[in-house]
């Protein structure tokens, strides 16, 4: 279950990102909810993790927090218990632009209500096929994927070039593992087929 907003008492004042130790957001949360009585979010999802489904932070280090800087110091918060500093630009903490959270709590309700996030994981040079689209069923190799995002590159050939695509993850899937052509030290590897 995604940790949501204790309360909603100081709705005017701005949002910040406070930036954790590792493993310690859901520590941090506790910690800033209940003993400082501060309304906080850590938007957790459902994800493959040694095997199992869990939920887990969707920023591994990073916790929401609400404050009036006005009311509440921020050295306050950096000394609370495996917290490490709120973001900041020139020292002085960041706020968020207005929209920002709501945006990244309906796209923790999208990913949670989907199944969490997608569990097949792809490798530069693998070789995946498109499963949807007018180019369904053409291969392509796997480029990169593009950060937290549900989208990624793909080299595809097509009318005799290749070309960088991006496309969704869901639209793709892997094929086979692209072989090595080498042995190491320039030793080609002769496959039989």
């Amino acid at each position: 279950m995604k940790k949501m907003m204790k309360t909603e008492r100081d709705s005017d004042s701005p949002w910040f990102v406070l930036y954790t130790k590792p493993q310690k957001e859901l520590f941090v949360y506790s910690l800033l909810t209940d003993r400082k009585k501060l309304t906080a979010y850590l938007p957790e999802v459902l994800q493959q993790y040694r095997g199992q489904v869990r939920m887990r932070p969707l920023f591994p280090r990073y916790v929401f927090v609400q404050l009036n800087l006005d009311q509440v110091v921020a050295s306050a918060v950096h000394h609370t218990p495996g917290a490490i500093r709120l973001v900041s630009f020139e020292g002085k903490p960041l706020p968020l632009r207005p929209g920002v959270l709501a945006a990244i709590r309906e796209e923790v309700e999208r990913l949670n209500a989907a199944g969490g996030l997608p569990t097949q994981k792809f490798s530069e040079g693998d070789l995946v096929r498109l499963r949807t689209g007018p180019l369904a069923g053409m291969e392509a190799v796997f480029v990169k994927r593009l950060g937290a995002e549900e989208r990624a590159i793909v080299l595809l050939r097509f009318l005799g070039r290749e070309n960088q695509v991006e496309i969704d993850l869901s639209e793709i899937e892997t094929t086979q593992k692209r072989r090595r052509g080498t042995r190491g030290r320039g030793r080609k590897i002769h496959y039989e087929e």
